[in-house]
């Protein structure tokens, strides 16, 4: 049993939405359906265009789709990389690890050298102090001794100024006092 036109909606409101309902005139059904199947037949060629244009439109997008070979090959090529890249970097690792040991060896062997180097800079270091430190003991002691030298110099010659400053006074006291007292002793006498 199939869909026969008298099954079809008789009204607007039970028609589905895109189809036209079909409306009896009475009787048989038969008179309204020949007005109606016109503009249907013109609704449905203009579906079966609009069809048509996407069925094309599908046709052409699905050539660019992707098929379960395609996706199986990418599926392949990324494996293949990615044990590629693991490869790589597994070499990668083991040429950084053999970089990175070497550069310890040699930083331990300028660590090495540098600790003689400081060893030898301090010996020199401690020896220009200790000369340093001799030069300077000597240098004190000469100035020291010039120093001594100079003020028993000074001594001397201070001792010798203030001698002569006393012989001086001495003799101009000496000189004075008796001329003094004779000077006394002369008015005395005259006033006696």
């Amino acid at each position: 049993m199939g869909y026969a036109l008298r099954d079809a909606p008789l009204n607007d409101a039970d028609h589905k939405p895109g189809l036209p309902a079909l409306r009896s005139s009475g009787g048989d059904g038969g008179g309204g359906m020949t007005e109606n199947i016109e503009p249907r037949v013109r609704k449905l060629e203009n579906d079966v265009a609009v069809i048509s244009h996407n069925l094309a439109v599908l046709t052409v997008r699905s050539e660019s789709f992707a098929t379960h070979a395609d996706v199986a090959n990418v599926r392949t090529e990324m494996a293949t990389m990615r044990g590629e890249l693991t490869e790589r970097m597994t070499f990668m690792g083991g040429e950084f690890k053999g970089e990175f040991i070497s550069l310890r060896g040699e930083m331990a062997l300028m660590r090495g050298e540098l600790k003689e180097e400081m060893a030898s800079l301090r010996g020199e270091l401690k020896e220009e102090m200790a000369s340093l430190r001799g030069e300077l003991k000597e240098d004190m002691a000469a100035l020291k001794g010039e120093l001594k030298g100079d003020i028993v110099s000074l001594r001397g010659e201070i001792h010798e100024t203030l001698q002569k400053a006393i012989n001086k006074q001495t003799v101009l006291l000496l000189t004075i006092i008796p001329a003094t007292l004779a000077a006394i002793a002369a008015v005395a006498a005259w006033f006696k």
